[in-house]
């Protein structure tokens, strides 16, 4: 019976779909396209406008601001506030995402991930931010939309460091083909 039970225990303990940073071996073509949901966000604002960039985020859509004011954003204020950020100028020039885990649930998933961001905006200068995502997705159709998030900003590691690279280019790198 210990012996049984020694073994549940440490099956319970082992990572699910985890994987290293920078490796993606690991996961299902269904796990990668959760995880590379974010990638295709600030192509589908730049190209198809706020109305469709808004419908990849379920109706009960939450973001907890953790680090800030603590505040739960809602679908609608997220799509306002990225609307603002297109229609005044900004863009999104460069998104990376390296998945940690992604597990599916039927038709719920969760994934952890490391997600970088370049922004560059009207007056040409550059913004790059880096964050630890906690994202959950809930499947609608055929497609995944975001049901909810966290984000913890994080520190690159310096270059002679192991650890998450930038992998986004600084300067005028404008990614069109993202």
């Amino acid at each position: 019976m210990r012996i049984a039970l020694t073994k549940i225990v440490l099956l319970l303990c082992l990572p699910v779909s985890a994987a290293p940073a920078g490796t993606e071996s690991a996961f299902s073509a269904e796990q990668l396209e959760i995880a590379k949901f974010w990638e295709d966000m600030g192509p589908v604002l730049r190209k198809e406008g706020v109305a469709v960039y808004a419908e990849r985020y379920h109706d009960d859509f939450r973001h907890w601001d953790i680090q800030g004011s603590g505040r739960l954003g809602t679908k609608e204020s997220a799509a306002k506030f990225w609307g603002k950020f297109h229609e005044d100028g900004h863009r999104i020039t460069c998104t990376h995402v390296v998945p940690v885990t992604v597990d599916v649930f039927g038709d719920t998933a969760v994934a952890r991930l490391i997600y970088e961001q370049t922004d560059q905006y009207a007056d040409g200068k550059e913004s790059t931010g880096l964050w630890r995502m906690v994202a959950v997705f809930k499947r609608s159709g055929d497609s995944w939309q975001v049901l909810g998030t966290n984000l913890v900003t994080a520190e690159p590691a310096a270059d002679d460091e192991e650890g998450y690279h930038l992998h986004c280019p600084g300067g005028d790198s404008t990614h069109e083909d993202l």
